[in-house]
Formats: C-alpha cells, structure tokens, sequence
C-alpha cells in the first residue's frame, strides 16, 4: 500500500490543488441570492404581453416599469390587458426565518393554474404585515419576487419564475428593482438554480 505522502507526490498537481483547503473553501462559498425558473411551454416570439402586478403597492407599479424596460430591452412586445400573454408578478422583504423551512414551498413548485396565480408562486410571502418584524432584524432579510407568465385564450401557464436575495435592511425598493435583471435572466427558460450576489 502506497502511503499518503506518497501517493499526494505522484498526483498530478491539478488534482493535489483540488484537495487544498483553499479550493475547498471556495467551492463552498455562497452567494445570497439565486434566481429559479420552469418553462412550460415556449413564449411565442412577436406576442404582446401586458405586465400586471398582483396588486398596486407603489413597489409594485415601480417594478411593473422595470420589467417592461427588460421586456422591451429583450424584444418583446409591450401590450394591455387585452395582450394576449399576462406576466404577473409579485414582491415581498421578510425576514429570512420567518417560518420553518418545511412550511416553504420548495422552488419550482408545480402551479395550480391561471386561474391561482398566487398560490402557484414558488416562493410565497409568509405573510402580510411582516415588515415591522423585518425592521427588527436587520441583517436577515429576504426580499423576493415571484413571476408567472400566462396565456390568456388558452388559459394556460408558459412559465413561473423566482428570485430572492437575502441582505440586510436598506434601500428595499431599490434592491427590488435590481432583482428584476436577474429575474429576467431566465424569462421563458428552466433553470434550477442559479445562485448570485449583486454587485
């Protein structure tokens, strides 16, 4: 049997860096925040969409105006409520223990339809009135955006997507905004996660 310090002289110098504490340490590094998607069917190219936030929280209309820029940006077409494909979405900051994990709905969670779009979000607020709790806890805030894209006529869901980070109490609104890029990142796609920090 070779020894150790042996075997550590023959390995090529590549795979003896691999085992470093160093590299370990890297690998193992997180980002806080990571964005989710799950296509159901392909987004029609030359398809207006209309943007609909889940309800008129002035966070909310501010980050309707930011996904039409990405949507524009991206080449889609912008459209009412007469579009014939409807992104909603929805945000919320809550503190990041909030709830028990297992009470979480997993990422990518199978959506009820169009018909529920709040309840097929894969990362669901905890619940309203939280920020008074948020405020106290200011290095563990979760600040999330849930995003479904539906088909009118046929009543169907093309894609959900969701992106969090987790960071400490500060300008919400416009880490929100900032979220929307990388949200958008995976518009129409699958991803099972991507993690990333913001620079």
């Amino acid at each position: 049997m070779i020894p150790r310090r042996h075997l550590l002289l023959i390995l090529p110098p590549s795979v003896v860096a691999l085992r470093s504490p160093l590299a370990i340490a890297q690998g193992a590094e997180t980002k806080p925040g990571r964005v989710t998607g799950r296509a159901f069917h392909p987004v029609p190219r030359g398809t207006m969409i209309e943007v609909s936030p889940l309800d008129d929280r002035p966070e909310n209309l501010l980050l309707a105006a930011e996904f039409r820029t990405a949507l524009a940006r991206a080449g889609h077409l912008l459209g009412d409520a007469k579009s014939p494909l409807r992104l909603s979405f929805d945000s919320e900051v809550r503190p990041v223990s909030s709830a028990p994990a297992a009470q979480r709905p997993a990422d990518g969670a199978t959506p009820r339809g169009p018909g529920d779009p709040a309840a097929a979000l894969p990362d669901r607020p905890v619940a309203r009135g939280s920020d008074n709790v948020a405020r106290k806890t200011a290095l563990a805030l979760r600040y999330v955006i849930n995003a479904t894209l539906d088909e009118r006529e046929a009543g169907r869901r093309l894609w959900q997507g969701n992106v969090r980070y987790d960071d400490a109490d500060g300008d919400r609104v416009r880490l929100l905004i900032r979220l929307v890029t990388p949200l958008m990142t995976a518009f129409g796609q699958t991803q099972k996660g991507r993690s990333f920090a913001l620079e």
